[in-house]
């Protein structure tokens, strides 16, 4: 999570893939047909692609493809019974946060931290913003391992996290599993915005940076590709 990919074609500023990210939110709500959502899709994996996650674009892709074939169906069916009224519900609102998780992905997968901080003091955004945001992302990977952990010492003492755990043993598995979570969240909250008054992100002075933010021409140019798909879809389609 927010780490940079050493193998991209391109290397797009973070700002960009924000605005990537905001435009997406918007399209589904002006795509509800199968070709241009397939369309904006291709352009996502496309990004993914040049930013070096050619794997992750492939599966991303496909499963788009498995989405918008899925929902054709369901439209064609019509909302004659309840069973296809429910399974059309369902891919509307899959459809509808494909997009958003795939631009979300490139925006995750392809920026790291110091772009990201560089980008952030280029927009000029208040550090009470920046700090709880670095310190937020940097919690949540971080906590995802202390789980891993609880599960493993829940796993020495015989009991595992399933739903028949939680229905049999209940008050077992929120001493073994809420408990440690909550303590370690505290903690590792505190920790991580240390870390963060440490390397200087609350001061006022300008700070200094290895890396440069700053928007080339492929930026300015997958900006006018997606800006204009936006306005392709809300002024003309």
């Amino acid at each position: 999570m927010f780490a940079g990919n050493n193998n991209s074609i391109i290397k797009a500023d973070p700002r960009t893939k924000l605005l990537i990210l905001i435009i997406s939110m918007i399209i589904p709500l002006k795509c509800v047909t199968v070709f241009p959502s397939l369309v904006f899709a291709a352009l996502l994996c496309v990004m993914l692609f040049l930013e070096g996650e050619k794997y992750l674009s492939v599966i991303c892709f496909c499963v788009s493809m498995i989405i918008m074939c899925l929902y054709a169906g369901a439209a064609k069916g019509g909302f004659g019974s309840t069973l296809n009224m429910i399974c059309m519900s369902v891919m509307v609102l899959i459809r509808f946060f494909c997009p958003i998780t795939m631009a979300l992905l490139l925006f995750t997968k392809t920026t790291d931290m110091s772009h990201l901080i560089a980008s952030f003091q280029k927009m000029h955004l208040p550090m009470v913003f920046v700090i709880p945001f670095v310190v937020l992302i940097r919690f949540i990977p971080t906590i995802f391992d202390e789980w891993d952990g609880i599960k493993k010492a829940m796993l020495f003492r015989g009991i595992e996290f399933k739903l028949k755990s939680f229905l049999t043993k209940p008050a077992q598995i929120i001493e073994y599993t809420m408990v440690p979570l909550l303590f370690c969240s505290v903690e590792l909250m505190d920790e991580l915005a240390s870390s963060a008054m440490a390397r200087g992100l609350d001061s006022n002075r300008k700070r200094s940076s290895y890396v440069e933010a700053r928007l080339r021409n492929t930026d300015y140019a997958i900006i006018l590709i997606f800006a204009g798909f936006l306005a392709y879809m809300f002024f003309i389609y």
